[in-house]
């Protein structure tokens, strides 16, 4: 489509996609201290992602041959992953019974 050197683009793009894969951090953690049962995670949404992101570093690594690109890709997927882990464990304590629900401790706390 445009003639101009595009690999400052490709390495922009990169280096956004590897950096965003940190920016799941703050999600995991989230989940990982839920005490509903991650309530408020759409595993349907995640589970998009996830994939979303393993097909983007397929076809970057298939299709372009950019191993970088399709690494950051496949970061973000795997940090998808285990937001998905851990929300699906979230709910699996909550049923058992493992952890309280959130009314129950705003009582306690009280």
């Amino acid at each position: 489509m445009f003639e101009a050197d595009q690999s400052w683009l490709i390495s922009a793009f990169t280096l956004s996609n590897a950096v965003r894969a940190l920016f799941y951090l703050p999600q995991v953690v989230a989940v990982a201290r839920s005490v509903d049962g991650a309530r408020d995670i759409a595993l349907s949404t995640w589970w998009m992602w996830a994939l979303n992101n393993a097909l983007g570093g397929a076809y970057t690594g298939v299709v372009m041959g950019h191993a970088g690109l399709a690494l950051s890709f496949w970061a973000s997927s795997g940090a998808c992953l285990v937001t998905i882990a851990l929300a699906m464990r979230a709910r699996r304590r909550l049923q058992r019974g493992e952890v309280a629900p959130v009314a129950h401790l705003a009582r306690s706390r009280a």
